[in-house]
């Protein structure tokens, strides 16, 4: 049983996304997950961790987060909690890949006429 309060460090080193080939339009997103963690031990400080989420339905999505957990405790120790640190990975991986998929969706933007003024500052090779 533990019964002390462990002080972890939660690292990301790696992330990966695959999206949609084209973004559906006006459809809600209903995220059902199928997602699973494995975890490996690296040293008696490190314990590693690869949480992957595959999202069905109008935006099918592949995502995973690898990463580590550093504790000044013994890993054996996060080894035996390792359905509360599942629970914060997976919260922490979820709410990774809603970010991303919001900054990279397709947005438009206006451009305007450029002035002259600006076209005679740009090297030669990029002009026309």
């Amino acid at each position: 049983m533990i019964i002390s309060n462990t002080q972890c460090d939660v690292c990301i080193n790696k992330i990966k996304m695959i999206r949609p080939g084209m973004n559906p339009k006006s459809c809600d997103l209903k995220l059902n997950v199928d997602w699973s963690i494995e975890y490996s031990i690296k040293n008696e400080e490190i314990l590693e961790y690869v949480c992957t989420l595959d999202t069905m339905g109008d935006v099918p999505i592949q995502f995973a987060i690898q990463g580590h957990l550093e504790s000044q405790t013994k890993i054996e120790d996060l080894e035996k909690r390792s359905d509360e640190l599942s629970t914060l990975i997976l919260d922490k991986c979820m709410n990774t890949m809603i970010n991303i998929l919001n900054d990279t969706k397709n947005s438009q933007i206006t451009l305007n006429n450029i002035s002259p003024m600006y076209l005679n500052c740009v090297p030669s090779e990029f002009k026309n």
